[in-house]
């Protein structure tokens, strides 16, 4: 049987360890929660919810190491909170907002389901492949497009459009085919980029490791909070998650096999 090498809580750390857990339980709150509101028509809280569980899933991670309260107990659960939160409750709202007639009680949109269970099945294959290919677990890079990255992706699309609605719509009402509800030209993109998305979570694809410079890192929070402080500037921090998002997913796989290349080259000369 294998060992696993993250330390067990001793009674000292409880407190600390308690703490962390907390706020992973807090992220798989959210993610029901979203599912819920997904359920109900709501898909500007669905998305918001999907987001806040990605703060939630950052910030646990990060008090675990601070606090020194990492466990293999806590390993696990963050688990559990990524396929409900960055798997489930996206495919959920995709599903909500791009097929479910809700005047049509009882009734599943066939080609719908099966994009959601799409999306809840290369999330889990992802985390899977997560634990057993990437040993450094993401320190230097992902064998696969992470499954946040998809869910981002996912929610920041239809969140914008949403918060545009509340925030803008009365003066500055969208057009029917950015709506992503009238089965335009646009919905299509957006079932292609799901499907892309789908197999390059399950890809060989090497994407590199978020930069972590400290004025990156300030920006992106500034981001994530203005998610929260209305559906205006909800608007303006989805203007600048989404196109960082997809460029991150399209492009940043060749700048990374560009980069190995090019060090591999100069530790052959």
């Amino acid at each position: 049987m294998e060992q696993n090498d993250t330390p067990r809580p001793r009674l000292k750390q409880a407190p600390r360890v308690g703490f962390v857990n907390s706020i992973t339980s807090g992220a798989l709150l959210c993610g029901l929660l979203s599912i819920l509101f997904s359920a109900s028509g709501n898909f500007y809280m669905g998305a918001l919810l999907v987001l806040g569980a990605m703060i939630l899933d950052g910030i646990d991670g990060t008090m675990a190491r601070l606090l020194k309260a990492e466990t293999a107990f806590g390993a696990e659960f963050d688990t559990f909170v990524d396929i409900t939160a960055f798997g489930i409750a996206p495919a959920m709202l995709v599903y909500f907002y791009l097929f479910h007639d809700f005047g049509a009680p009882g009734q599943i949109h066939t080609i719908g389901a099966l994009l959601g269970m799409a999306i809840v099945l290369s999330g889990a294959v992802r985390l899977a492949r997560f634990k057993v290919v990437d040993e450094d677990h993401g320190m230097s890079g992902y064998t696969g497009m992470p499954i946040t990255v998809n869910a981002l992706c996912l929610t920041g699309i239809i969140l914008l459009i949403e918060a545009w609605k509340k925030g803008f719509g009365l003066d500055y009402p969208l057009p029917a085919w950015l709506t992503l509800q009238d089965g335009g030209w646009l919905s299509w993109i957006m079932y292609a980029n799901c499907i892309i998305c789908l197999f390059l979570q399950v890809s060989p694809f090497k994407y590199p490791k978020p930069t972590n410079t400290p004025i990156g890192q300030f920006i992106g929070v500034l981001a994530f909070l203005g998610l929260f402080l209305g559906p205006k500037t909800a608007v303006i921090s989805c203007c600048y998650l989404v196109p960082l998002t997809l460029f991150y997913i399209y492009v940043a796989p060749f700048w990374y096999a560009l980069k190995r290349a090019v060090q591999a080259r100069r530790q052959a000369a």
